[in-house]
């Protein structure tokens, strides 16, 4: 039998957790944690010692936006994959805004296609990512070339191996991902047949 002190004590516990229980994160705060976890994971693992090799051909910021993407939300998709690019540039230093860019115009473009065309479900999605795959690459390419930044004695031969390399570690890593954003994002982003398809409120 518990007694009054025990019964006092265990009254703020309750309460305390009773109000994270009621915290409930919206889309666009998961959405925005989502990215930087996405970077953050990205960053590390491409670091580790034997197997961060691997990881150089994953793009976990593309497959988020593919994610988003095949949500009829332009503006939605169009920001995660400018944002989470953005940041990907800021880490490599490579050339800023051509991740950016190139992420932003898949995420827009596919939200605009998934007006008219359904891309949303696990079969057509796990598609809609290798395609993805390929135009980031051959795009971010395409601006190395231009600026005059790709590696001293590129060939097409090797951008193509990239590309290709790319396209299958996505689409393995997809396959791994996919589900856990059912889990984190995906009753918060669905779009639902009431919502307007790509009206600026759609974040």
């Amino acid at each position: 039998m518990l007694s009054p002190y025990a019964m006092r004590q265990s009254l703020p516990q309750r309460r305390l957790s009773a109000k994270l229980i009621s915290l409930d994160l919206g889309p666009t705060a998961r959405v925005t944690i989502a990215v930087f976890l996405m970077a953050a994971l990205q960053t590390i693992l491409v670091r580790l010692p034997r197997v961060g090799f691997l990881f150089e051909y994953v793009d976990f910021i593309l497959i988020l936006t593919v994610f988003v993407g095949v949500q009829p939300r332009a503006l939605r998709a169009a920001m995660v994959g400018m944002a989470g690019g953005l940041l990907q540039d800021l880490i490599l230093g490579v050339l800023y805004g051509a991740s950016g860019f190139t992420k932003m115009l898949i995420g827009y473009t596919l939200a605009v296609t998934s007006v008219k065309f359904s891309l949303d479900s696990k079969a057509t999605r796990l598609l809609v990512l290798p395609l993805a795959s390929v135009t980031n690459t051959g795009v971010f390419t395409f601006f190395l070339y231009f600026f005059s930044l790709l590696p001293p004695g590129a060939t097409f031969r090797d951008v193509v191996r990239v590309g290709m390399l790319s396209l299958l570690g996505n689409s393995l890593a997809g396959l791994v991902l996919f589900p856990l954003a059912d889990r984190w994002l995906g009753k918060w982003i669905t779009v639902r047949s009431t919502d307007a398809p790509i009206a600026p409120r759609a974040f």
